[in-house]
């Protein structure tokens, strides 16, 4: 069903009334018209339910499968017939759309033997293909009409031209192609997990050794950009945020100075700046470069997702958690929340229990937002759903263990904290004892402390008094952990919890 959610998003009742692909009388067309409204409406979430309510069938039926092939197959169809132009898109982002879809009918044409109409198409497209930079794309058109002036046309100094032009991209593409796998080596990772990796920084400097070299010869888009991010993976991994921020304005630089806009890589690097304005404590620096990330982000895009993440964790360690709460509910009462990765919805979902804990303690007063009953809590329900955290021990789990401490704490649930105490503490001795997570250890232990001592709160400030003064001389901007690890500075989740005791 994703992939029909996906298509639905992208074209819409309007355009699909320009390009009358529903409005006809065909049998089986009603149908399809309520399958189109429905997946639109976000009433059909799966297949199941959709084949359920259609047809009272299993999504495997056949009646089923024919329909849900014959919406697809119109809608992909109709990609071709749509503007894909959009005022919101860059002159960059509108010449890839138009230059792959004219690239799909030169090709057609060139099958049909149409081959002088497919020629002008080809050469034109080189021309913007140039312009923008897209290698891969210069690469294809350049065989192809190296092969037409040498086999068909005879025009030596054609396919000279295009030969040698052909030979150039060629080199330049396999450079970007290894770029970009050092990039994904160095990233894949980190998709379900947000444990440190020890061995970036190694990898993260021979990778760059490498590339560097090849910088001052090409000013490619694509080479520069995964270049610059194994670059900053070097300092990320180890959390230098001054030298992170010295990469990401350089290649901030570098793109501002393109004769087109781009975008994504104006995003990602304002994105990394952020985050590490952040975790210096630097928030009017992090709001300004989260400002400018928004500027090059489509709304409801993932990387605009992303930004207001960290905008809403940006908010909650100013200790602004009314802004933090309505930038919660603006996302995920968003249409396309739905659609992101389990693993990022995790992430939000992490932070509304958050938001619910000061709720709970009354450290967010949410009749002040008007917003508190557009989404109910479930405690239960949230630890079911975050099955995906589970088994990362030294990253996003973490955040599951603390709610629940937090929340027998100010639920006053004393006997379920203390039956837990004994795995708790493995857990931490087992998972918390290296030093890219020793913030979350010295945390854990004061929890622990407060059952230890039968929660008595001059029992457990006494005993918890080692790790606290340990914790505070490791601050935020010290510590060698990702910034998710912590949506709250423990400092002050340690203050509402012994808050909770009184």
């Amino acid at each position: 069903m994703k992939d029909l959610i996906d298509l639905i998003h992208i074209i819409t009742k309007p355009k699909l009334r320009e390009v009358e692909l529903m409005n006809d009388s065909r049998p089986g067309t009603s149908k399809l018209q309520d399958f189109y409204t429905h997946i639109a409406e976000g009433q059909f979430q799966d297949d199941d339910t959709a084949a359920s309510r259609l047809y009272g069938a299993s999504k495997d039926a056949p009646v089923y499968q024919k329909l849900r092939k014959n919406l697809k197959d119109r809608l992909v169809n109709s990609l071709f017939l749509i503007d894909l132009k959009q005022a919101s898109y860059t002159n960059r982002q509108k010449a890839f759309y138009e230059c792959y879809k004219e690239w799909a009918a030169a090709k057609i044409l060139f099958g049909k033997n149409a081959r002088n109409a497919a020629v002008g198409i080809a050469r034109k497209l080189l021309k913007i293909s140039r312009k923008y930079e897209f290698t891969e794309l210069n690469v294809d058109i350049c065989h192809t009409l190296r092969l037409y002036h040498g086999t068909m046309d005879g025009d030596y100094a054609k396919y000279q031209q295009y030969h040698q032009e052909l030979m150039t991209y060629e080199k330049l593409w396999i450079l970007e192609n290894k770029a970009e796998h050092y990039y994904i080596e160095l990233s894949i990772g980190f998709v379900n997990s947000r444990a440190p990796k020890a061995d970036i920084q190694a990898k993260a400097q021979e990778y760059y050794a490498e590339i560097e070299p090849t910088l001052k010869t090409y000013n490619s888009y694509q080479l520069h950009l995964c270049a610059h991010l194994v670059e900053a993976a070097i300092y990320s991994s180890i959390n230098d945020y001054p030298s992170l921020i010295d990469v990401c304005d350089r290649a901030i630089a570098f793109f501002e100075q393109k004769e087109y806009t781009a975008a994504i890589p104006l995003q990602v690097f304002y994105y990394q700046k952020a985050i590490c304005h952040v975790q210096l404590r630097e928030f009017d620096l992090a709001k300004q470069a989260t400002e400018e990330c928004l500027k090059y982000s489509d709304n409801g895009n993932f990387n605009w997702f992303k930004t207001y993440e960290l905008n809403f964790m940006l908010h909650m360690h100013e200790g602004n958690y009314l802004q933090s709460q309505a930038i919660l509910y603006m996302v995920m009462q968003h249409q396309q929340f739905a659609d992101l990765p389990e693993n990022i919805q995790g992430i939000w979902k992490i932070s509304e229990a958050y938001l619910h804990f000061l709720v709970q303690i009354k450290a967010l007063d949410t009749a002040e937002s008007g917003i508190s009953k557009k989404r109910k809590f479930r405690l239960n329900k949230f630890f079911n759903e975050l099955q995906v955290f589970y088994m990362d021990k030294q990253g996003m789990n973490i955040h599951l263990i603390f709610l629940e401490i937090l929340f027998n704490i100010a639920n006053h649930q004393y006997d379920e904290l203390i039956d837990r105490v004994e795995a708790l503490d493995k857990y931490r001795m087992r998972y918390l004892q290296d030093g890219v997570v020793l913030r979350c250890n010295y945390f854990l232990k004061m929890l622990l402390q407060i059952p230890k001592s039968s929660f008595r709160k001059a029992d457990i400030l006494q005993k918890a008094a080692p790790d606290f003064q340990a914790l505070m001389a490791l601050p935020i901007e010290m510590a060698n952990q990702t910034f998710e690890i912590e949506v709250l500075p423990y400092e002050k989740l340690w203050e509402y919890a012994l808050n909770c005791l009184e």
